[in-house]
């Protein structure tokens, strides 16, 4: 299993408002900035975490985003799935659709299961867990930039 790069920046996103420490919303372009990314496609990741109730959006020139809920509650398949959809798909890995031993597969049962424990350690990796493991190593992206605060 592999989340997409959207996905991936969701996460370092949020990462990055929680080592930000404060209860100010944080704007897409200072995420963006540290990121290295399109402000307008992370405008549009951190648009899909708005409307999966992952963070507040706040309007105007000192708006931005806070996060809605402590980070020790948001785990890695609540960010995953509101930016990429279900994680569990049932289909068959080699694209047959009109596959007649759908129901009776093996192979499609053993992806099922394996992709079941990989959802439910996901479940297990909170927000807070991530940015307490990028900190011990000193992730460039957690570090406050000279100018930041």
């Amino acid at each position: 299993m592999q989340i997409s790069k959207s996905a991936g920046y969701a996460v370092h996103g949020l990462g990055y408002l929680v080592s930000r420490g404060t209860r100010q919303p944080v704007q897409i372009s200072e995420i963006a900035e540290d990121q290295d990314v399109s402000k307008t496609y992370l405008a549009k990741i951190f648009q899909q975490l708005s409307t999966a109730r992952i963070v507040v959006g706040h309007r105007g020139v000192t708006g931005g985003y806070i996060l809605s809920r402590d980070p020790a509650e948001i785990t890695l398949v609540d960010i995953i799935e509101a930016v990429d959809g279900p994680i569990i798909r049932r289909h068959c890995c080699l694209g047959l659709f009109g596959c007649p031993i759908k129901d009776k597969c093996v192979v499609l049962d053993a992806f099922k299961d394996a992709n079941e424990k990989f959802v439910d350690s996901l479940k297990k990796i909170t927000l807070k867990d991530i940015v307490t493991g990028m900190l011990k190593v000193k992730a460039p992206f957690l570090a406050v930039k000279s100018g930041k605060k």
